[in-house]
């Protein structure tokens, strides 16, 4: 929107990025893309199209585009303004659309109506227009902001009463209307005598100063963050210091009678804009940190305490649009660019971690082996750059279904008594909080049968001719099955017996023929199985004398 520096915007930001005491809601849920530098934002209530002011999409005829999109659908239409769209406003129920536009150097502006149902042009009133736009609905009226506000009389679209200059020169940035009190609330962006000014407004057009001065001064500069509380007749306003001078950027509540400001709260960043959220009680307010990324403060709507700061890296919003579907909107406006950029839709709910995947390894355990849980969970809400995440993991290992008590790490020994046998199902569960919200996910393994062990020796390793040779096997299983045991007798390498047996001896007798003479190598060899794995076989050796 750089043809709002022809009309008296100095944009310098000089300021630190900080969080507030809470920084866990919020993800961006959708984003569309749409022309250059998004800024002004209306929805329709009836349809929940948004349409969107393309601040700095100019084609060669100096016409400009609003940007439509459905989020029910996903589509992505336009409608094409006389000049550069800045701002729009949505009057449903008259199925009226409206949009504030002025050229790029900002010397020429109109606005635009438009058939809400078809997009059609309605009506194109000239030489008004191209800043903040208010709409007083029932009374059919709307401000048009500009280098003067105009009133339009929305029933015959012609402009009705007196001009009303900015006291100082320059130009009407925001405009905000109380309806109920038929007030607007004006903005010039003075850096000399920030405030804002309030006015009375009758059917006819008139204005006329809401108190003997209309200025309400306040410390910082306010340009497009302004609205009014429709319920509570409060004004809240966000304003910056843009001349260097160390006043920190601000958040005002003031009182509609008194006029006066009855509270400030300290924020951090360039104001964009105000969204009223009262359904969760809370005020959001955009800022804009370094032109290429920023923040939304969450208020608390009662203390106006900053309850959560929802980091935006690499977008820098517009003003800001709350939807009927609860979720915030904005333009990404990175006119920095110079390409297309997106509307985001930013759900500001609190939402618990995601845990991907949980595995398990080994996959097929053993009984003494150590089973180890590994866990991809992240929180899905924005952070701010280089933020600690704040997800923690627990644990609770099951064995066939029952808890296993008092193990809550990510690893399972089952070589503890109790943890875990041959065909047991261990099941983890995993639980990924964010200290608000959690979520949990399992994975299990069955544990696997583990093979026997054998060894063995022989009762002499020098046996005579006629002795009988006893071979001893010492078998062991950790799962604790039967073990049988089988035992091959050779001679210089020729077996001459074999036997399958549950005992754990077996005798070899040398009177037999061919058993063996003096001199002769008797060997041994034997395996254990628990019927269903055979251990690798274990030798033993003896001479003959």
């Amino acid at each position: 929107m750089r043809r709002l520096v022809a009309v008296g915007l100095v944009w310098t930001l000089a300021f630190t990025f900080v969080g507030s005491p809470a920084s866990r809601a919020a993800t961006i849920a959708s984003n569309w893309p749409v022309g250059k530098a998004p800024f002004g934002l209306a929805s329709d209530s009836t349809t929940g199209k948004v349409y969107v002011a393309n601040s700095e999409t100019a084609m060669l005829d100096g016409s400009g585009r609003i940007s439509v999109v459905d989020p029910a659908t996903g589509s992505v239409g336009s409608i094409t303004t006389s000049l550069t769209a800045n701002f729009v406003v949505a009057d449903a129920s008259a199925r009226r659309l409206y949009s504030s536009n002025a050229t790029l150097s900002g010397s020429s502006a109109s606005v635009d109506v438009f058939d809400l149902d078809g997009g059609a042009a309605v009506a194109t009133i000239g030489g008004v227009g191209g800043l903040g736009l208010g709409l007083d609905m029932a009374a059919r009226r709307l401000f048009a902001g500009g280098h003067t506000l105009r009133i339009i009389d929305t029933t015959t679209n012609a402009t009705v009463g007196t001009a009303l200059p900015p006291p100082s020169g320059g130009a009407w940035f925001g405009v905000a209307v109380d309806p109920s009190r038929l007030r607007v609330y004006l903005s010039n962006a003075d850096t000399n005598a920030p405030g804002l000014f309030a006015y009375d407004y009758n059917a006819q057009g008139d204005l006329t100063p809401a108190s003997t001065d209309p200025r309400i001064a306040l410390a910082t500069t306010v340009r497009y963050a302004v609205t009014v509380d429709s319920v509570r007749h409060l004004i809240f306003a966000a304003g910056s210091d843009t001349t260097g001078g160390g006043a920190p950027s601000a958040f005002y509540v003031i009182d509609p009678d008194t006029l006066s400001v009855i509270h400030t709260t300290t924020i951090s960043g360039f104001p964009m804009g105000i969204a009223l959220a009262p359904s969760t009680n809370r005020i959001y307010v955009a800022v804009d940190a370094s032109r290429t990324s920023g923040a939304v403060y969450a208020l608390d709507d009662a203390t106006f305490a900053v309850t959560e700061t929802i980091p935006l890296q690499a977008l820098a919003p517009s003003p800001l649009l709350l939807h009927t579907d609860g979720r915030l909107y904005m333009g990404n406006y990175n006119t920095n660019t110079g390409s297309d950029s997106t509307l985001v839709a930013l759900d500001p709910a609190n939402h618990a971690p995601v845990i991907r995947t949980v595995a398990l390894n080994p996959t097929a355990p053993r009984t003494n082996d150590v089973v180890t849980a590994s866990v991809d969970a992240s929180d899905p809400d924005l952070r701010p750059m280089g933020a600690a995440d704040p997800t923690t993991l627990s644990y609770e290992w099951l064995r066939n279904g029952a808890v296993i008590v008092g193990r809550t790490g990510s690893t399972l020994d089952l070589s503890v008594a109790g943890n875990g046998d041959r065909g047991d199902t261990i099941l983890v569960r995993v639980t990924a909080s964010d200290g608000q919200l959690s979520s949990t996910r399992s994975a299990s393994v069955t544990v696997a049968n583990t093979g026997p062990m054998v060894a063995v020796s022989l009762s002499t390793s020098s046996p005579k001719t006629n002795d009988v040779l006893t071979a001893t096997a010492v078998g062991t299983d950790v799962d604790g099955d039967a073990l049988t045991y089988t035992y091959a007798w050779s001679v210089n390498g020729v077996v001459r017996r074999t036997a399958t047996t549950a005992s754990p001896t077996d005798g070899f007798d040398l009177k037999v023929k061919g058993n063996g003479d003096k001199g002769d190598v008797v060997t041994v060899s034997v395996t254990a199985s628990d019927g269903t794995l055979t251990s690798a076989p274990a030798t033993a050796s003896a001479t003959i004398r």
